[in-house]
């Protein structure tokens, strides 16, 4: 299980180099518990590790080449001498149409967003049951609930991420392991500017549906969505409960599309 609220807790969280991954990171950080946070960048490690000199530990890691994961676990491990709390927080997105969008770029996607945590998982999951327990929190997002047009591909990675999520609960209840999936809305972070590309072929004909591109998009996160340290807050918080929620859904924006989506599916479950 996950140490007591009153001990150091040790974390192991793809992504810390800026957005939700760098937030709950600070977080942690800022309460005394200790971090392994993985990055692609040399230039990231280092700011990363200036965080919390003793306490932050960056770790190269590319998410995509899955074989990297049990080095990386290995490595953090080795670090900290246990891990109580895996975030799987790496992942990028893609804007177009489903039509527009190569098979290729699709699978890319799904490397980064699904088979990346997948493989975190397996690297950590012989750990957790060694040691009677553990918490992995898998960032989805309300892509995971409910499709967008323009981020299709992205949305069913997420769907995939979640059906994952609750196989892996249901497979490891019995040895002590949490899974916890976050559900956020819109955050303020670079993850559509930076995190997110466009198909190469754009088609006249979803002009309507999908607009320009993303430039209105970016406008959108940068100002009107909610500030990643309060997704970070929301996580911290979940954590502490003595009983962690399999299901987080977090801002502002999710409570009416969450609302629309139940009563679709009890609809559909009334025929």
């Amino acid at each position: 299980m996950t140490n007591e609220r009153a001990g150091r807790r040790n974390w192991f969280i793809t992504g810390v180099s800026g957005g939700i991954g760098r937030a709950i990171a600070a977080a942690a950080l800022a309460r005394g518990d200790r971090v392994v946070g993985t990055v692609r960048r040399e230039a990231d490690a280092a700011a990363f590790e200036a965080l919390a000199p003793g306490s932050a530990f960056p770790l190269l890691l590319d998410v995509d080449q899955t074989e990297q994961a049990p080095v990386a676990a290995a490595a953090a491990i080795a670090r900290l001498g246990r891990i109580d709390i895996v975030v799987n927080n790496a992942g990028r997105s893609l804007w177009g149409a489903v039509e527009e969008t190569a098979i290729a770029d699709a699978r890319a996607l799904f490397d980064t967003n699904v088979f990346g945590p997948m493989a975190v998982m397996q690297a950590f999951l012989p750990h957790f049951r060694g040691q009677g327990g553990g918490t992995v929190v898998n960032m989805s997002s309300g892509c995971g609930l409910f499709a967008v047009p323009a981020v299709g591909v992205y949305s069913a990675s997420k769907f995939a991420l979640e059906g994952l999520s609750e196989a892996v609960a249901a497979e490891t209840a019995g040895f002590g392991v949490k899974i916890m999936l976050v559900e956020p809305g819109a955050v303020r972070t670079r993850f559509i500017s930076h995190g997110t590309t466009e198909t190469a072929h754009r088609m006249p004909e979803y002009a309507a549906v999908l607009g320009p591109g993303k430039a209105a998009l970016d406008a959108y996160y940068e100002t009107a969505a909610s500030p990643p340290e309060d997704i970070a807050d929301a996580i911290l918080a979940a954590l502490d409960r003595a009983d962690p929620p399999f299901r987080l859904i977090v801002g502002a924006d999710m409570r009416a599309a969450v609302e629309a989506k139940l009563a679709g599916l009890a609809a559909a479950a009334e025929g």
